[in-house]
Formats: C-alpha cells, structure tokens, sequence
C-alpha cells in the first residue's frame, strides 16, 4: 500500500518589537517523502487477528433467510414494511402486558442505509441497514399530532410505516386507518419511532411535543435482529410485500 506522507517544515524569522506585535511567516518550505512498501507488518497482523476472527465470526452469522430481496422505493417499499412491522412485533413483546398500547411505526427512509439481500441474512447485513445507534421510543401523540405526521407522511411522498394506511391525494392524506379502524382526531396513538425522529430531527418537529414519551433503551439494529432470531425460531422466512397501506389516489 502507498503511503505518502507529507512533512511540512516553518522555518520563520521572527522578531518582536514589544508584546504587541503579530507574528509573521518569512520563510516556507515543504519536501515530500514516497514510502512504498507492500510488506505487512507481522507483528500488527498477529496482534489483530484473533479480534479480526471474533468480529468476522458475528458479522457473517445467519440470522434469518429472505425469499426476496426487500429495498428502499418511494411511497411505499418491502423494505420500510419489513422494518416496520418487525419493529412493532419486537416492541409489543418488550411493553409485554401492555402491548395493546402500540398503534404505528413510523420512520424515515433515510434511516434505512442499506437494502437487504436475498437468501442469508447476517448480523453483518443488519449493521450495514443500521449503522447508527437509533434507540427505540414510544410517543404519545395527540390526534391533531396524529394527523400533522400524516401531513409529513404525504409531503414526504410516503415513508415507511406500519400499523396504518393512509391515501395520499395531492398534498392531503385521506382515507386514515389505524389497525384497521377509522382514524379518529379525538383519540391518542401511540407511535413507535427512533430517538432521532422523536426528537425533531428530518423536520419532525411535532414529534417534539408528544404527551408522553416512553424511552425504551434498546437498539433499533437490536430490534431488528431479535426479529430475525424470532422468525427464525418459529420456522418462518421473511417473505417481502407490498399491501397497499401506502397509496397515490388516482
């Protein structure tokens, strides 16, 4: 490997005249020294390498396996319901007897930095779709908060959510369910979501004055390869769909 190392040398004469004065650069060199050596360094290899072996070991894990490829796409995409619907799943399992509580899932598609492959799917793959260290919170939200996200959802052009269906005609959202049941302004939702969107961020600012907030201290990326481990489990394969709970009206 190439490695060019730059030394740079200041050489200055400098006088002072009293506390006051600047000092001045009167003299600048710069040299350049190409080091090429293709040698690795045995010491470094055989101090690494046992690490190397452990983090290869969980990164490569099969955790579950895909009938499909799920990836990100506008309005609605395999990947932004898997995510979601995997979110809920595991969430609802944490709050236990209290799992009723939970109504959506709503992220941003810009959280989601990887697509998922076909076939294996490794703890490896699960960082690379989560490489940040998002953490799971519940928020309570009123039904006009409620219905300003569904604003947001619409002017964003759709982004993944789970737990609900919404038509977006021109900038206005209509036809809003929630569990299958007819959004009611005068009601509360609970929304799970990350710590980065709850607090405002990607210009979710209404998420900011929830009535209540739940932090649940656990990892998104964490979530999701419980989920994985579950279906697992259970014999299953994730299976990648599209039904429609996000639309264009026509």
């Amino acid at each position: 490997m190439k490695i060019v190392y730059f030394l740079i040398y200041f050489s200055s004469l400098i006088s002072f005249v009293s506390c006051s004065k600047k000092t001045t650069v009167s003299k600048f060199t710069e040299s350049h020294y190409i080091v090429n050596n293709r040698e690795v360094d045995s010491s470094i290899f055989k101090t690494i390498s046992p690490y190397k072996k452990v983090h290869d070991e969980q990164m490569f894990l099969v955790l579950a396996k895909s009938d499909d490829v799920l990836v990100k796409a506008d309005v609605e995409s395999t990947l932004g319901n898997f995510f979601c619907d995997a979110v809920i799943y595991e969430t609802k399992k944490i709050l236990g007897k209290d799992s009723a509580m939970l109504d959506v899932a709503v992220f941003n598609k810009g959280g989601l930095r990887n697509s998922l492959p076909k076939g294996d799917i490794t703890v490896g793959n699960i960082f690379e779709l989560m490489p940040f260290d998002n953490e799971v919170v519940l928020l309570k939200l009123s039904g006009a908060q409620f219905k300003d996200m569904c604003f947001k959802i619409v002017e964003k052009g759709g982004i993944p959510v789970g737990g609900m269906r919404l038509v977006m005609k021109g900038t206005t959202p209509t036809d809003i369910t929630v569990n299958g049941k007819a959004f009611d302004e005068n009601k509360d939702y609970w929304v799970v979501t990350s710590d980065y969107l709850a607090n405002g961020g990607d210009s979710y600012n209404f998420f900011k004055n929830a009535k209540e907030r739940k932090i649940m201290n656990v990892l998104l990326r964490n979530v999701i390869i419980n989920y994985c481990e579950d279906i697992t489990k259970l014999g299953k394969t994730i299976k990648p769909q599209l039904d429609g709970r996000i639309q264009i009206s026509k």
